[in-house]
């Protein structure tokens, strides 16, 4: 079991899904939250690739600087979390996006592409947007959403893991496209553990 968004498995195949992943278990219970303080938020950013190490450590500094701006882009980042879960386990029952969890997602996803800038980097010009206030790491993760949406029509859909005590989301990237779990090697072999045990009793006289 994850404990932490440091330690916890990237298996949703992007960062808005593992942004969303956040939460332990979804299905037969719920929790635990590991998104427990703004810190938890940069430990993800860094881990998916949105901030690098410098800009996770200004950050850091950042938040330790304003406790109160910390704690209130920390409530949004959970209210943005539940919208794309919300979202994305809607395309596996076949579904219209919720039009509410749709406004969150697309409120601070705008918000934060009206701060980016065009910039140069050792890759050419871009548009980057700049971490100079504390919520937008939060966008980072919005704007990651949006792309997920956008690209629908050329991805798969997005499923939630069938493993007890999981419900994970995960963009299905298998050959054949059924795939299951949010891991082959967690939730995949407890199920089958769980099917072998059943089948062993069931031969009992």
């Amino acid at each position: 079991m994850a404990t932490s968004t440091f330690d916890m498995p990237l298996s949703g195949g992007h960062a808005a899904l593992d942004f969303a992943n956040t939460v332990d278990s979804r299905r037969g219970r719920w929790g635990p939250d590991l998104l427990r303080s703004y810190c938890d938020i940069i430990i993800l950013a860094e881990r998916s690739a949105l901030i690098d190490q410098a800009q996770k450590g200004e950050l850091v500094a950042f938040a330790q600087a304003h406790p109160r701006k910390a704690a209130a882009a920390w409530k949004e980042a959970v209210r943005l979390r539940e919208a794309i879960y919300a979202i994305f386990l809607s395309e596996e029952a076949d579904q219209p996006y919720p039009n509410e969890a749709f406004e969150i997602v697309h409120d601070i996803a705008k918000r934060a592409r009206a701060r980016e800038v065009l910039t140069e980097t050792e890759n050419g010009f871009g548009w980057l947007q700049p971490l100079t206030d504390l919520t937008d790491v939060v966008g980072l993760f919005a704007v990651a959403a949006a792309e997920l949406i956008t690209s629908r029509n050329e991805r798969r859909m997005i499923r939630g893991c069938k493993g007890d005590n999981c419900g994970w989301l995960f963009l299905d990237t298998s050959k054949g496209g059924r795939r299951l779990w949010c891991s082959e090697a967690t939730c995949g072999t407890q199920a089958r553990v769980k099917r072998f045990r059943k089948n062993q009793r069931e031969k009992l006289p």
